[in-house]
């Protein structure tokens, strides 16, 4: 083979390169402007639109268990909580511990569902 023919082949072989690389990119800004994501982005996403509040009364404290139940204000079925230790308890904006929890108090209890359970991170006591 002559020089200027592996020379033309070169430039052929780069040229092909080039395009790939360039169709590539194209692809993965069209899937980035769609919104298309991959199977694992899904989950991310509904955990972190997956978080509620309900505003309500504590109608029990169960302190050995961490455990309440509140009557939502709206007057719905009564929600039951299992509080985990990372979990936050206000009053006034001032950080306080699961005992200052008590019946009767209106509270805002911010939780995510997975399945039937109810995981709350976050009570606040409003009055």
């Amino acid at each position: 083979m002559k020089l200027t023919s592996i020379k033309n082949h070169l430039a052929m072989l780069s040229l092909s390169v080039a395009m790939f690389a360039a169709q590539s990119a194209q692809s993965a800004t069209t899937d980035k402007a769609q919104n298309i994501s991959s199977p694992a982005a899904p989950a991310v996403q509904s955990q972190a639109t997956n978080e509620q509040t309900v505003e309500g009364t504590v109608q029990k404290v169960v302190a050995k268990k961490k455990e309440i139940y509140v009557t939502p204000a709206d007057g719905s079925k009564k929600m039951e909580f299992y509080f985990p230790e990372s979990a936050q308890y206000l009053k006034g904006g001032q950080p306080v511990g699961f005992e200052a929890l008590k019946e009767g108090q209106k509270v805002r209890v911010t939780f995510t569902r997975k399945g039937k359970r109810l995981n709350p991170s976050k009570a606040e006591i409003l009055e």
